[in-house]
């Protein structure tokens, strides 16, 4: 079993709804077990144009699995594709998006894959959903997490009250 940590993240739609069925479909794979999840953040939308975009919310789990990385990836992209995600441009709105944040200390760099996830150490959505779950948490290639995420602050970023969860 691996231990491997999912970033997720969405903008269109029930945009709440949505990332709870992605953590049900998880956790529902025989060879996947949904240990811990975040609490929801909601996040500036990070563009590559100006293009005005709505808010997204975010979070992270924690799971164990028998899979291998890329076959957690086909899996990950599946229940993007049940979802209704369309990809149509990088950076781009979408209903749902799962990234494989950590998979146990394994550095994969791979035409399809690239762990750890290439911008963890520069996106606060994602630094302190991890913090959550883990404050002790090791990322290679990365000095501490609460030291990287304390620099990163709270700037456009904001935990959800347990109520609207």
């Amino acid at each position: 079993m691996t231990e491997a940590f999912i970033g997720l993240g969405a903008n269109q739609g029930d945009v709440l709804t949505t990332l709870k069925s992605a953590l049900k479909l998880i956790e529902a794979h025989e060879q996947c077990q949904l240990l811990a999840c975040s609490s929801f953040y909601r996040s500036k939308a990070l563009t590559l144009d100006d293009e005005p975009q709505d808010d997204y919310l975010n979070a992270a789990c924690k799971i164990e699995t028998q899979l291998e990385a890329i076959q957690l990836l086909d899996f990950l992209q599946s229940i993007e594709d049940k979802l209704g995600r369309v990809r149509q441009k990088r950076w781009g709105a979408r209903t749902i998006d799962l990234d494989i944040l950590l998979f146990g200390q394994q550095q994969i760099s791979s035409s399809r894959l690239a762990v750890p996830h290439p911008q963890i150490s520069n996106r606060n959505f994602v630094m302190q959903p991890l913090l959550e779950l883990d404050e002790d948490l090791k990322i290679p290639t990365m000095d501490s997490l609460k030291t990287s995420a304390k620099a990163l602050g709270w700037e456009g970023l904001e935990r959800l009250p347990e109520e609207a969860q």
